[in-house]
């Protein structure tokens, strides 16, 4: 291992409160009302099929919508199907979804909601732990570019980091391996040599589908169990412990 990419959400930034009422308030934009709470939202996150924003926020209202419980949808044999049955029978035309991703933009990227969104420590303090010990750490995000370095000026952690992909850059999004491969590029090593690190089914996957070393990092959006699973060769409670353990001589 030569190198470290990570996602952000969940991983380095702390985002799931901000995120539920951001959700809140861009359904409510049309007529939806938001019946969950923020840890429920943050494990529909979870899921790779849901895992972009347009893709979440439409299983999100379609939910809503059709009067489901989201913990009733997790108690269903096959959550994943049964949301892609509520999207087709109760999803939004193009024209709604487009006015609820723009206020869910709009209202995320206000200063006072920028503000309380914190890094997560033990992200924060890993990172400064790699890159101690000589690793390139890089930011592969399914977030948009202008949230993405608005925030990271504001919390005063864009130095942090080697080199920066988000969605704005073209490509498929997570868990296709599009956004892993062009963060590899950028900080200059071969997918086998790194080593990347995210919460999801999707940081997972895309990792895998990568040639890169995934590696699992809990957060609540997924199950240590189904990480592992999907292939993660370990699996972290944070990037801290990642970085102790690579310190006491662990292998990856």
């Amino acid at each position: 291992m030569k190198a470290v990419l990570v996602d952000m959400e969940g991983v380095i930034r702390d985002s799931r409160n901000a995120f539920h009422h951001a959700y809140e308030r861009s359904l409510s934009t049309v007529g939806v009302k938001l019946n969950s709470y923020p840890a429920e939202t943050w494990k529909l996150r979870g899921f790779a099929e849901f895992n972009s924003q347009r893709n979440f926020l439409k299983a999100l209202y379609s939910i809503n919508k059709g009067g489901e419980d989201l913990t009733r949808v997790f108690w269903k044999k096959y959550p994943v199907k049964h949301v892609s049955d509520l999207v087709k029978k109760h999803g939004p035309n193009r024209e709604t979804l487009d006015k609820v991703e723009q206020e869910y933009m709009r209202f995320i990227m206000t200063p006072v909601v920028l503000r309380r969104i914190p890094p997560v420590r033990a992200g924060k303090i890993g990172v400064k732990l790699l890159r101690e010990d000589g690793y390139p750490v890089g930011v592969v995000t399914n977030a948009k570019a202008e949230y993405n370095a608005r925030w990271m000026e504001q919390k005063k952690v864009d130095g942090h980091f080697h080199s920066v992909v988000t969605s704005d850059e073209g490509g498929l999004p997570k868990p296709a391996p599009d956004m892993v491969l062009k963060g590899c590029d950028k900080i200059g090593c071969q997918p086998k040599h790194v080593a990347y690190l995210g919460d999801s089914e999707a940081d997972i996957m895309a990792a895998k589908a990568a040639g890169c070393i995934p590696i699992g990092i809990m957060s609540g959006s997924t199950e240590r169990t189904k990480l592992k699973e999907l292939g993660a060769t370990h699996v972290f409670d944070s990037v801290t412990d990642f970085a102790l353990y690579l310190r006491r001589g662990g292998k990856i």
